[in-house]
């Protein structure tokens, strides 16, 4: 403060800029991280929640997420109907239908006798109800899966590593599985639908002489065989025997899996047996029998 020669007070004010108006970038910002802590939280818990199938296809996703055009992987990483590896066969699923397609319901399911026919129902509830009675031993059996295909009621045996159906590299049977089989025969008899018997086992390679997959898969399908009509199954009631190696693997994310090594006995309704019976004759009976007439084999092949 100074003062003037004519007494006036002279005050000095030092005026300071402030600065502008800042705006609102910071709310976008925190919005950001919001919803970046948001995704993490979530991810933890499909993490905690997914099954190992799912961690294995989400894993499979992340190594290669253009795999579902050039390796087979699915194209989501939780969607279970592709393969979450890297697998040397690429194989197509007919059954996937075209983008914007309308689901029309099959033939079968239209007659009745898909999946969901009341005869597959009813073979179903029956032998559901009659293992459950049978609480003493088949309720020991937890890798038996009953389930209902488009052919009829499939009963699986799946192997078991603590307690395996066969001793390994052969068709022998172990006691456990022996008593399964002559304890469902009577099941078996309830009904009077053809079966059919399928072995298969798991991608891990054979070591057996002159044995391989494929042959090991064809002998325990026929053991199994033997062992139910030692139950009391008639023989005339067995459709088809087959071993399908490890073509059709029952767990496709882990190939060598003990699940895979499996013993199928599926009965057949009426409509799945005569289709059979008539695919079987058509490709197998006399060529001079045949509804086709001057098929040559350049038109086949």
């Amino acid at each position: 403060m100074a003062i003037g020669t004519n007494g006036l007070v002279i005050r000095r004010v030092k005026k300071i800029k402030k600065g502008g108006h800042h705006g609102g970038a910071w709310k976008i910002a925190l919005a950001d991280f919001a919803l970046a802590m948001m995704a993490l939280f979530l991810v933890l818990w499909i993490m905690s929640v997914a099954s190992p199938e799912e961690l294995k296809s989400i894993e499979g996703y992340f190594q290669d997420p253009m795999g579902a055009s050039t390796a087979g992987y699915s194209a989501n990483p939780i969607d279970l109907g592709g393969s979450p590896a890297k697998s040397a066969e690429k194989k197509l699923d007919l059954q996937l239908p075209d983008p914007g397609s309308v689901d029309v319901p099959s033939r079968d399911n239209r007659l009745g006798n898909g999946p969901e026919s009341s005869e597959s129902k009813s073979i179903n509830d029956m032998l559901q109800e009659e293992v459950g009675k049978m609480n003493v031993l088949l309720s020991q059996q937890k890798n038996m899966r009953i389930e209902i295909t488009p052919l009829g009621v499939r009963i699986t045996l799946l192997d078991d590593p603590d307690k395996p159906m066969f001793e390994r590299g052969s068709a022998r049977m172990m006691p456990d599985i022996e008593n399964t089989l002559l304890t469902m025969s009577p099941i078996f008899n309830k009904v009077s639908n053809p079966i059919v018997i399928t072995g298969h086992t798991d991608s891990s390679k054979f070591n057996g002489g002159r044995l391989d997959n494929w042959d090991l898969s064809a002998l325990r399908a026929n053991a199994a065989r033997r062992i139910l009509e030692e139950g009391g199954v008639p023989d005339k009631r067995i459709a088809q025997v087959i071993g399908l190696s490890d073509s059709v693997p029952y767990n496709r994310f882990d190939t060598e899996s003990a699940e895979n090594r499996r013993i199928s006995i599926t009965l057949l309704t009426d409509d799945a047996y005569k289709k059979l019976l008539d695919q079987n004759r058509r490709n197998f009976g006399d060529a001079a029998q045949q509804s086709i007439e001057n098929l040559t084999p350049e038109a086949v092949f």
